[in-house]
C-alpha cells in the first residue's frame, strides 16, 4: 500500500520526461496526490475522476485510479481531521486556488504537534513555484519534526533533481530507500541521479531494480538511454521504437536520431530529428543535430555517387 501511495503522491510532479496532458490535468493530478498523502482517498478519486471525464484517455490518471481503488480498506474514512485539520482546510484553500489562505493556513498548521505533514505541504506549494530552496528547508523541517517520515526524503530527493544537484540526490534518496526497500521510483530517481554523473553501471543495477519492480515504459525510456550510452546503438533504436506507442516527446525523436547518427543510418536521422523539432518548442541543439545528419547524407549520397562513375 505503502508503495502505491508514494506513486500517487510523488510521481506526479516528477517531470523528466515530458508530460502531455493540459494543465488543468496536471493540476488534478497535483490536488490528488496531496489528498492521498492525508489519506483522503475519496477526495483524491474525485479528481482523478474529474481527470477521466475531461480526458478519458488519460492513462495515467485511470492507472492511478485503479491503484488507488485497491489501496482503499473497508474503513476508508480520512484520517487527515486527527493528524491536522489546518492541513485539511489548506488543501481546501489549494482546491479553490486560493494561495494566499492555503500558504497562511499551513504556515499556522506548523506549529501543531504533527507539524511534519503542514512541513511537507509547505515544500509541496514552494515546489510547484520552483521556490527550491525554501521547499528544501520546508522538507528539512518535515524529516526534522519526524525523521521517518518518508515522503519527504523523496520529495527532497525529486527537487535536487530538478536543480541538477545530482550528487545531493543520493543522500536523501537512500534514506528514503532505508524506510521504503521495495519503492520502484525511488530506484528510478536514483538511477537517473548516476545517469546524470556518469556512473552508468550503478545507473543500470538501479534502473533494473525499478524495472523489477514496476516494468513501465517510463523505465525502459532509462534502459534505452542507458544502452546508448553503452555503445549499444541498435538495442538502444529498437528499444526506443517500442516505446513510441507509450511515449511521443521529442526527446524519444532526439535519442532515436543519436542511435541512427552512430548507426549510420542518416537518412533516418534526419527523418528522427525532424520530428524531434517538431515537437519542441525550441531547440538549436536538435536544429544542429538536423543539420548535421543532413551533411552525413549528402556527403554519403556524394560519395555513392562518384564510385558509381569509376572505371571497373
Amino acid at each position: 500500500m505503502k508503495k502505491i501511495l508514494l506513486a500517487l503522491i510523488l510521481i506526479i510532479p516528477f517531470s523528466i520526461i515530458p508530460a502531455l496532458g493540459s494543465e488543468i490535468e496536471d493540476d488534478y493530478l497535483d490536488i490528488a496526490a496531496n489528498y492521498c498523502v492525508v489519506g483522503d482517498y475519496n477526495s483524491a478519486l474525485q479528481y482523478l475522476d474529474k481527470i477521466l471525464k475531461i480526458n478519458p484517455s488519460n492513462k495515467h490518471a485511470q492507472d492511478l485510479k485503479n491503484g488507488l481503488n485497491h489501496v482503499i480498506s473497508k474503513d476508508n474514512k480520512s484520517f487527515i481531521d486527527n493528524v491536522s485539520p489546518l492541513a485539511r482546510q489548506a488543501m481546501e484553500y489549494k482546491r479553490a486556488g486560493d494561495e494566499t489562505k492555503e500558504w497562511n493556513t499551513l504556515v499556522k498548521a506548523t506549529e501543531d504537534s504533527n507539524a511534519y505533514i503542514a512541513y511537507y505541504y509547505l515544500g509541496n506549494f514552494y515546489r510547484q513555484k520552483k521556490e527550491y530552496k525554501s521547499a528544501l528547508n520546508a522538507y528539512s523541517a518535515a524529516t526534522s519534526a519526524r525523521t521517518n517520515f518518508s515522503p519527504a526524503y523523496l520529495a527532497t530527493a525529486i527537487v535536487l533533481y530538478e536543480m541538477g544537484q545530482y550528487n545531493s540526490v543520493i543522500n536523501p534518496i537512500d534514506k528514503y530507500l532505508s524506510i521504503n526497500p521495495e519503492d520502484d521510483l525511488a530506484y528510478a530517481i536514483k538511477s537517473r541521479a548516476e545517469f546524470e554523473l556518469g556512473l552508468i553501471n550503478e545507473a543500470k543495477v538501479n534502473n533494473d531494480t525499478a524495472i523489477k519492480i514496476n516494468n513501465c515504459p517510463e523505465y525502459q525510456f532509462d534502459r534505452a538511454k542507458i544502452l546508448y550510452s553503452q555503445g549499444a546503438y541498435k538495442e538502444s533504436k529498437k528499444l526506443f521504437k517500442s516505446l513510441l506507442g507509450d511515449i511521443q516527446t521529442s526527446k524519444i525523436y532526439e535519442y532515436l536520431g543519436l542511435c541512427d547518427i552512430s548507426l549510420g543510418n542518416y537518412s533516418d536521422a534526419v527523418t528522427d530529428f525532424d520530428r524531434a523539432i517538431l515537437l519542441s518548442k525550441d531547440d538549436e541543439y536538435l536544429e544542429m543535430k538536423y543539420n548535421e545528419a543532413k551533411r552525413l547524407l549528402e556527403a554519403k549520397n556524394n560519395e555513392a555517387s562518384q564510385n558509381t562513375l569509376l572505371p571497373e
